[in-house]
């Protein structure tokens, strides 16, 4: 395989797995969630989320941007509320 062949290769397999990481914010699996969900059950639905912050026993994570996302708040390990913009 030449150099030119495989970094295209590379390119389209990390450009599809951005993509399947979009096509899991959607309306119907936001409707998935639950209170009192596990962070690891909620990454089951939407996958790893594009970035977490917290504190002691509180942590916020986010799958999307800015204009489209789920958001959800931890406590304690467990999902305590959930909120999304611009879903379909």
């Amino acid at each position: 395989m030449t150099q030119k062949v495989w970094v295209a290769t590379i390119m389209v397999a990390v450009l599809g797995l951005v993509g399947c990481e979009d096509a899991r914010l959607t309306l119907d699996s936001y409707e998935q969630l639950q209170a009192g969900m596990t962070r690891a059950q909620v990454e089951d639905i939407l996958g790893e989320p594009s970035e977490c912050s917290g504190a002691v026993m509180i942590d916020n994570c986010l799958w999307g941007d800015e204009s489209r996302f789920i958001q959800a708040q931890f406590v304690g390990g467990k999902a305590m509320a959930y909120q999304y913009q611009g879903l379909k």
